[in-house]
């Protein structure tokens, strides 16, 4: 059965079927017919997918191997007749507890074992320039009076050696005019999160703080609202940013953003950010 479920604009699928194996020689039936209750959503990429229950000596693993088995506990009599499986391997950890009423099975206790991307992997400091409108001022006079034949004198009109001297000395004068800094980027962060952002968190963790002791929760709620709009603000500036990266003429971007979502065969020529297409001789 196949059911919709929309939660503020957000729709779900949700698929649910019941099944009773019972505890007999017709195991295959059961077996079959949930096997093809759950066919079409296994293949859904990202879906998931969870089966839970009493199969008695029905299991899943022998049609469906893509399922993991999260109950490895006794249920009955010292036998694991409850079963809960889902497409996730190393989702849940199982605990017994006492049965309900007078069932004559154990309840199982199933703890997520999801660890969060931000414990998964540690933070990472990484160099970035910070540019300002005094360095490109700084840059474009910079720019503006250099004897740019010098280079071409230099490389004998050789277009190679013109290229990469120009490009060598462009790179040295952004380097020893903008400075770097170092910042700790964390695994679950955003791409539109900056310091602006953070700094707004911090004041609205401090006002919500200081809310709960004196009971005025008045600047709690203003520094709530100048969070909002701040990441509001920022969605919008890296979305336009990234439409501009698409729309301009920069199209190794683009080429490097088709190798990231797979829309390009393996057997063609990778050429992303910092790669150069192969000469075409005649």
């Amino acid at each position: 059965m196949s059911t919709a479920l929309s939660t503020k604009g957000i729709l779900f699928d949700y698929n649910h079927s019941r099944i009773y194996s019972p505890p007999s020689r017709h195991i295959d039936g059961s077996e079959r017919t949930l096997f093809d209750s759950l066919q079409t959503g296994i293949h859904i990429s990202g879906g998931c997918i969870l089966v839970a229950g009493d199969f008695n000596k029905a299991n899943l693993k022998t049609r469906l191997p893509k399922l993991y088995q999260h109950i490895d506990c006794a249920t009955r009599a010292g036998k694991t007749l409850d079963h809960c499986y889902s497409n996730f391997r190393n989702a849940y950890k199982a605990l017994p507890r006492s049965p309900f009423g007078k069932a004559d099975h154990d309840s199982i206790l199933l703890i997520p074992a999801y660890r969060q991307k931000l414990k998964q992997e540690a933070p990472a400091l990484r160099s970035v320039q910070r540019w300002s409108d005094q360095s490109d001022s700084t840059l474009q006079d910079c720019f503006h009076h250099v004897d740019w034949d010098m280079f071409r004198i230099a490389s004998d009109n050789n277009i190679d050696e013109y290229a990469d001297s120009v490009s060598e000395f462009i790179r040295t004068c952004v380097e020893d005019v903008v400075p770097i800094a170092t910042i700790k980027t964390f695994p679950n962060q955003k791409p539109w999160i900056d310091g602006s952002i953070r700094v707004k968190l911090k004041a609205r963790t401090t006002a919500f703080n200081q809310g709960k002791v004196t009971g005025n929760m008045t600047e709690y709620k203003q520094c709530s609202y100048s969070l909002r709009k701040a990441i509001k603000q920022a969605k919008r500036q890296y979305s336009d940013k990234v439409e501009s990266q698409f729309n301009g003429s920069d199209t190794r971007y683009v080429a490097g953003s088709t190798v990231n979502h797979g829309l390009q065969k393996e057997n063609q020529p990778r050429h992303g950010p910092g790669c150069f297409a192969p000469r075409q001789t005649k």
